[in-house]
């Protein structure tokens, strides 16, 4: 990252209408940290970071059951502001959530004690979150109902397309797990249906690589 934390704290949003005082506040304490991919960023269980600009890389939210099972809810990318990682000062829509780094990640950070104070006195950054949060509220009603109302070929047809989308690659460069993670599914189940659209010609399974072969054929399924 060359830029400074007072370039980067333009790309806030809200910046723009915050009060001078406001602004020196949190030029002061905002800081940036850096994360591995999958390493935890935060959770409800763990210290409250506060609003989060991604500098660069992506995250992901998601809910861990108690044997372990995880379910994606979102994921956010470069330039997006995750307001979950301050659910202690938002008690409006949130959920018991782990945010954890999808790839290396930057981000720049207003911690949660700034985050109270601005929402107490700037109707604009209050406004700001709770659409924020409200975005990211719909977007987890979107993943339980895939998860619920779509059959599985269709769930993970849907994602392989959408990755395509996202990247403009034909390759899908992640694991079984990590796919599994995503479409909210067992690695099993995912490995299974994978196979099955190799054998359809679809897609090819390669070593922490999926190929895409038809994307019309998988957007057809989706």
């Amino acid at each position: 990252m060359n830029e400074s934390i007072s370039q980067m704290l333009h790309r806030l949003p809200f910046w723009e209408n915050l009060s001078p005082d406001e602004k020196a506040t949190v030029s002061l304490r905002a800081v940036t940290k850096r994360f591995a991919k999958g390493q935890l960023v935060t959770s409800n269980s763990s210290t409250c970071l506060g609003i989060v600009l991604i500098l660069s890389g992506a995250i992901r939210v998601g809910l861990v059951s108690d044997e372990g099972r995880e379910i994606t809810l979102y994921r956010a990318g470069e330039g997006d502001v995750c307001v979950s990682t301050a659910s202690c000062v938002i008690r409006q829509l949130t959920f018991d959530t782990e945010v954890t780094a999808d790839r290396d990640t930057a981000v720049l950070v207003v911690p949660s004690s700034v985050c109270a104070k601005l929402m107490e006195s700037n109707v604009h950054v209050r406004a700001f979150v709770f659409e924020k949060q409200t975005e990211r509220y719909s977007q987890t009603v979107w993943a339980i109902q895939t998860m619920l109302f779509k059959r599985f070929d269709q769930r993970l047809a849907t994602y392989l397309v959408s990755e395509h989308d996202r990247t403009g690659s034909a390759e899908v460069k992640k694991t079984q797990e990590e796919i599994a993670r995503e479409v909210n599914s067992a690695r099993e189940v995912v490995a299974r249906m994978l196979r099955e659209f190799s054998a359809r010609g679809l897609v090819e399974i390669k070593r922490g690589t999926i190929r895409l072969r038809d994307i019309e054929g998988l957007r057809k399924i989706g």
